[in-house]
């Protein structure tokens, strides 16, 4: 089946980095810095998000990945990328005291307006996909990560001994990464109704990738894991998708150190999934 999907599109107008914002505790982090990563060479494209009770800490992120987490929508949602990946920060923020991750996300859609002025407006479309699903005889995943309140996220999974690593990975988070490998034609969205985060291990995955006859990413997920890949189509039909129209923009460093975008128009297609926080 076709999923729907309500589609964003921001206005981003990047402001100088470290102004003081007005803030309301309930909705902002108490504090929060900004600055360009460092990162250079192959860690170039990897990202990762660390959160905690009352802290969040994102490395080498770019405004999509600022967006994906605060929003809790996927990669291949966005277009317009190119106005969003130019640039890629540092961000670490505190809360006054403990917050769910719902509130963080609240606080980071909060700072993504203050320091970038991001504004969001939602539309509707429809999606083909492959649904992450238990294959018959039952999931075959590791044991369940004891949840301390620390979690950390990365964008892309791991090579180790000729295996895709996805570690401290909840379901969503694992077909999220899927979705990028080559091989997965369609975007992957969880459905298995499995909760909690594993520490999984994709085996021969690497070297499977690199082999014109080699077993497909499909066959490994299901044997290894117990989890299948089902593509879903609607019968039929069709829907609208309304949309204001893409100009990409540049990010480049302003002169007092700050930066800016000329304007830079996005749409964002954000696939709920039933249960979602």
């Amino acid at each position: 089946m076709l999923i729907p999907f309500a589609a964003i599109t921001a206005l981003c107008i990047v402001i100088g980095i470290g102004q003081a914002q007005p803030r309301d505790q309930q909705t902002a982090f108490d504090v929060a810095s900004i600055k360009p990563s460092a990162v250079s060479g192959e860690g170039r494209s990897r990202s990762k998000i660390e959160y905690s009770g009352n802290s969040l800490t994102m490395r080498n992120v770019d405004l999509s990945d600022c967006i994906t987490w605060a929003y809790q929508v996927e990669q291949y949602q966005i277009s317009g990328q190119d106005a969003l990946t130019g640039n890629r920060y540092d961000i670490l923020a505190k809360a006054a005291g403990a917050a769910p991750v719902s509130q963080l996300r609240l606080m980071l859609q909060q700072l993504l307006a203050d320091r970038f002025k991001l504004s969001l407006r939602r539309d509707t479309k429809s999606l083909p996909i492959h649904a992450l699903t238990v294959a018959k005889g039952g999931p075959r995943l590791p044991a369940v990560k004891n949840d301390d309140g620390y979690h950390a996220v990365e964008r892309l999974p791991r090579i180790q001994n000729d295996s895709f690593l996805f570690q401290d990975t909840s379901m969503p988070e694992f077909a999220a990464k899927l979705t990028i490998l080559r091989g997965i034609d369609r975007p992957v969205v969880d459905k298995t109704g499995i909760t909690g985060f594993f520490d999984i291990a994709l085996k021969s995955a690497p070297s499977a990738m690199l082999q014109e006859n080699g077993p497909s990413l499909f066959t490994l997920i299901q044997e290894q894991l117990g989890l299948k890949l089902v593509p879903e189509k609607a019968p039929g039909g069709s829907s609208r998708h309304r949309s204001c129209g893409e100009t990409i923009g540049e990010l480049m460093r302003g002169s007092a150190g700050g930066f800016a975008v000329h304007s830079t128009r996005i749409t964002v297609a954000v696939v709920p999934v039933p249960g979602s926080s």
